[in-house]
């Protein structure tokens, strides 16, 4: 397993959620986006954060390239 592989493979359920939200957000709020996920706004920053350390990206923008990239923008 290469490393990209690894880094996608050790994503959650729940983290390939928030990842989706994020691509199919336009660029909303993280309170919007929590929402549509029914977790508060805390959980939604916590799940980026995890996200954010297990991809190697520094921000939404970073992730939202990444996403589209390795095509996580689709169930």
């Amino acid at each position: 397993m290469n490393p990209e592989e690894a880094k996608l493979a050790s994503l959650t359920q729940k983290e390939r959620q928030v990842i989706r939200a994020v691509v199919e957000g336009n660029d909303a709020p993280n309170k919007t986006l929590a929402s549509r996920l029914f977790v508060t706004e805390h959980t939604f920053r916590n799940h980026l954060t995890a996200i954010y350390r297990k991809l190697g990206v520094a921000n939404r923008l970073e992730l939202y390239i990444y996403a589209i990239k390795h095509q996580l923008d689709v169930v």
